[in-house]
């Protein structure tokens, strides 16, 4: 038969405090210091390498967008 109990169960709380709302897309960014950005750190070689990364992509989005403005819009070769 059911129990019926007017106790609640006691919510399993656990003592880790809950992630940051940034943790999903940047996992490691409570551990960047002043120290990543020294010259000569791998940590910095890093941070460049993805900074360029970001840069050559947001250069082919625009270049893109621009193109196909140039080819599709008004005026265009391909309209």
């Amino acid at each position: 038969m059911a129990n019926f109990n007017d106790e609640s169960p006691e919510d399993d709380v656990s003592a880790e405090p809950a992630d940051p709302p940034y943790q999903a897309l940047f996992p490691n960014l409570d551990k960047v210091s002043r120290d990543s950005f020294r010259a000569g750190t791998v940590s910095r070689r890093r941070i460049n390498r993805a900074l360029v990364f970001l840069a050559v992509v947001i250069v082919a989005v625009i270049a893109l967008v621009v193109l196909a403005n140039v080819l599709f819009g008004p005026g265009g070769p391909l309209r």
